[in-house]
């Protein structure tokens, strides 16, 4: 991989953020929106003392590493369908830049995106409600990388997806971390599934995030046993996503389907 080419695709995203408020409207948007919906409801759990000592930090810890997966992998799979839209495929992969340094270059962007909108929801959850994750991350960083990891992996397969269905699926970008959260454990324990859908959400690294979490804010410590299914998991995903994209992206290149996606 070229450096240069890698900095020409994050040159290409700097521009269409500057002129597109969509952008910045994403970034910062839905995570302060999350926070404060999850606020308001602790302080009405509050005025009915129905809250637990440690419900907050459950709850707006949560809210704040699901932002971050649901905008890494919504990026993701935005960023690729940001060229689709553009018609800016064939120019793209015309020219020597590989696919993976598109997608390096990509992930970049991304990871200065989740940023901007963490820190912006930590603000607000701080301000508002008094609640801060900064001494936290320490404990919370090798949950935060699986659940970027998985966003990564879901994001590729996503792109992947787009290349061989086109953008008759693009709602996929936005809609599919909605179908993992239920069975994600984002706001409530693994025991509370049925035993089905335990089983499910025991396969999800997020659910293995969210859980080492909950122990963390618990003063349980951190728990290995959490993070390792996670890493393996990811590990898994990451190979599969690799030859799923790889596989998809060969074949529509060999077939002059890059120059027809819409």
């Amino acid at each position: 991989m070229k450096l240069h080419r890698i900095m020409a695709v994050i040159v290409r995203h700097v521009y269409e953020a500057r002129r597109n408020l969509d952008r910045f409207m994403d970034m910062i948007y839905w995570p302060v929106l999350d926070i404060i919906l999850w606020g308001f409801f602790t302080i009405y759990l509050a005025q009915g003392n129905r809250l637990h000592p440690d419900l907050v930090s459950f709850l707006l810890g949560a809210a704040i590493l699901w932002g971050v997966f649901f905008a890494f992998q919504r990026d993701m799979t935005v960023g690729f369908l940001d060229e689709l839209w553009a018609r800016n495929m064939i120019n793209l992969f015309s020219c020597p830049l590989s696919v993976w340094e598109y997608i390096t270059g990509l992930i970049c962007v991304n990871l200065v995106k989740t940023l901007v909108g963490f820190t912006c929801a930590s603000t607000i959850a701080i301000v508002a409600y008094r609640f801060d994750i900064v001494p936290l991350l320490g404990a919370f960083l090798p949950y935060l990388l699986n659940l970027v990891l998985f966003a990564f992996a879901v994001g590729i397969i996503m792109a992947g997806l787009i290349v061989r269905y086109t953008t008759r699926i693009q709602t996929l970008a936005w809609s599919f971390a909605g179908l993992l959260q239920p069975v994600s454990c984002v706001f409530y324990p693994l025991k509370s599934l049925p035993g089905v859908l335990r089983a499910i959400a025991w396969m999800l690294p997020t659910t293995h995030a969210f859980e080492g979490m909950r122990q963390v804010l618990a003063g349980g410590g951190f728990s290995p046993v959490h993070f390792w299914w996670g890493i393996g998991l990811n590990a898994s995903y990451f190979g599969a996503a690799i030859l799923f994209f790889n596989w998809i992206f060969a074949s529509a290149r060999n077939k002059g389907l890059l120059v027809k996606i819409e």
